[in-house]
């Protein structure tokens, strides 16, 4: 399953380390192409494990919590330190960075919580600093979990461009990420809880595929990361005949968050019609899983139009054959008319 590419143009690649990092609490790892290296700064009411910063505590209980950043290049660095709430990107990713749509059922902002919620720090060369700030436990009652992340970036950080082979301009900007994680007791638990909103068809010109989106949303504020995906589309009513499959493995979908699970049609043109969307959400050791079933129709004008997009032409042979059985009726039609019309001549002449 790979249609996921089909928003076209340029995009910027964020590359959010979600803190699944080898951190340690004595070590920091190796500097990526940003020159510096996290890791969470672990205090009270905090849980130290998997990289990420999971605080618990009482309604309105401030905890101190920061990031500790390892300058590991020879000259100093001016880095942006910001909060964000979680969302999923387009192919299913747990993320976390500016300007992301937020769902309509997330009620409760991480970045509301944090402060400070931007800050602008500089790291000397080749030292070790901790950014903190203070999450406050909402005192809205909540029974899953706020989730989001901290991002640390260059300061004012200038987008590098880049060509591919098919001519897409790409822009990329680098950052680095730690997830953050908070709830209100530190046995809170919560299951995700799917729904698929929307399926709609979609193609991409570049790879010339073509297939439907299914707008999938987590509604509640519960998580279970890493989930293997399966969605199967068949037509209605009971078409056993066409049969479409994708799957896609490390589904990380954020509490109260939506994205596009791509589905691709493969070979097949879309055709316009009524059809069923069966989802199935499953952990690795499938002890667990979550169904979602949706009807949707693709109707005559989006099958043509994403038919042409993706570079496959309409096919008008029915209609020559159609004009051709047409036309032949025609001819056969007058021949028997004029035949008859004459033999009432010849009859009435004798």
């Amino acid at each position: 399953m790979k249609l996921g590419n089909m928003q076209k143009s340029s995009y910027f690649i964020w590359i959010m380390l979600l803190g699944f990092f080898c951190f340690t609490s004595a070590a920091i790892t190796k500097a990526t192409e940003t020159g510096y290296a996290l890791k969470p700064a672990y205090g009270s009411n905090q849980i130290a494990q998997n990289g990420q910063i999971d605080v618990f505590g009482n309604s309105g209980q401030t905890i101190k919590s920061g990031v500790t950043i390892a300058n590991q290049s020879d000259k100093d660095l001016k880095l942006e330190v910001d909060i964000y709430p979680a969302t999923t990107s387009g192919n299913g990713v747990y993320t976390f960075k500016k300007g992301t749509a937020i769902d309509p059922t997330m009620k409760i902002n991480l970045r509301k919580f944090v402060s400070p919620a931007h800050q602008v720090i500089v790291v000397k060369a080749n030292s070790v600093q901790t950014a903190n700030f203070n999450i406050t436990i909402p005192t809205q009652k909540f029974t899953g979990y706020v989730m989001g992340g901290v991002t640390v970036a260059p300061y004012h950080q200038k987008a590098q461009t880049s060509l591919t082979s098919n001519g897409t301009l790409i822009k990329n900007k680098y950052s680095q990420g730690i997830p953050i994680k908070v709830r209100q007791a530190r046995d809170n638990k919560k299951e995700p809880k799917f729904r698929v909103r929307t399926v709609s068809a979609t193609a991409n010109s570049t790879m010339k595929s073509r297939g439907v989106n299914a707008n999938v949303q987590n509604y509640v504020d519960g998580y279970v990361g890493d989930l293997n995906a399966k969605a199967t589309v068949t037509r209605r009513p009971d078409d056993h005949k066409f049969k479409v499959t994708a799957k896609a493995e490390s589904q990380d979908v954020a509490p109260n968050s939506n994205y596009n699970f791509a589905i691709d049609w493969g070979k097949n043109p879309l055709q316009a019609g009524n059809y069923h969307l069966h989802m199935v959400y499953t952990t690795n050791d499938k002890t667990k899983s979550w169904t979602v079933d949706k009807n949707f129709t693709i109707s005559d004008a989006d099958a043509a139009k994403y038919n042409k997009l993706s570079g496959i032409k309409p096919n008008y042979m029915w209609l020559w054959i159609l004009i051709a059985i047409l036309a032949l009726l025609l001819v056969l039609g007058l021949g028997i008319y004029f035949g008859r019309r004459n033999q009432n001549k010849n009859n009435m002449n004798n």
